[in-house]
């Protein structure tokens, strides 16, 4: 060894400089835009998924006028895209079978939507009208209908009977809470035709009368005494 001249033990070479993982160069800021864009994504995607849920429900085919009866083909299906709340007051289109023999409650636009409440059921399935009938319960059999019982009707006047309605059915009874006969009034609900309904309303007014239960008996002749 030459004196004077440095060895390598005592002046090492400089160590090699490391290459960084690119990876490691992504500063913060670029670590929250490429998390704000992933969340934009999955949020436009969330949008888009629930527009594509849409629901059918019944609008009306065609102007339906106020107390028309109706059936299926008064309707069709459009597809909605709205929030549960106001779904529920709309009907469903699975629904629309069950349309037929319905009435508007209403006047009705074509392409208007339905809701259920404007649509009500007819008053009796014959297409005649529903007419109560207030009387005392000894004098309707002691209260002893129910819905589906065929009835007549006489009118005593000047101690003189006579049928004024016959084979009537029954559609509804009063009652109470508790099932038993109403408090303060008993009354049936029957179905009607128009020029009955005139002479049902005059007996109630003019004279007494009661009621006979006929189901199952054979049919007797208005106006007979």
């Amino acid at each position: 060894m030459i004196s004077g001249q440095p060895s390598e033990a005592t002046h090492p070479q400089a160590p090699r400089p490391r290459r960084r993982n690119p990876l490691t160069r992504l500063s913060a800021s670029h670590l929250l835009m490429v998390l704000a864009a992933v969340l934009a994504f999955g949020t436009n995607l969330m949008v888009l998924r629930s527009h594509d849920e849409t629901r059918a429900v019944v609008v009306a085919a065609s102007d339906l006028v106020a107390g028309r009866t109706v059936d299926r083909s008064d309707f069709r299906a459009v597809e909605v895209d709205v929030d549960d709340d106001l779904f529920t007051r709309l009907l469903p289109w699975q629904q629309v079978e069950g349309l037929t023999g319905m009435v508007a409650a209403r006047t009705i636009g074509a392409g208007d939507l339905i809701g259920p409440s404007d649509l009500r059921m007819a008053a009796t399935d014959s297409g005649l009208r529903a007419m109560s009938i207030p009387i005392a319960a000894e004098h309707a059999v002691g209260g002893n209908l129910v819905p589906g019982d065929r009835i007549d009707l006489i009118l005593v006047r000047d101690q003189l009977p006579e049928y004024v309605l016959v084979d009537a059915e029954v559609l509804s009874v009063s009652t109470n809470e508790r099932g038993a006969l109403s408090v303060g009034g008993f009354y049936l609900v029957v179905g009607v035709d128009p020029e009955r309904a005139l002479a049902v309303a005059a007996a109630v007014q003019d004279g007494r009368i009661e009621v006979v239960r006929s189901t199952g008996a054979d049919p007797v002749v208005e106006g007979v005494p």
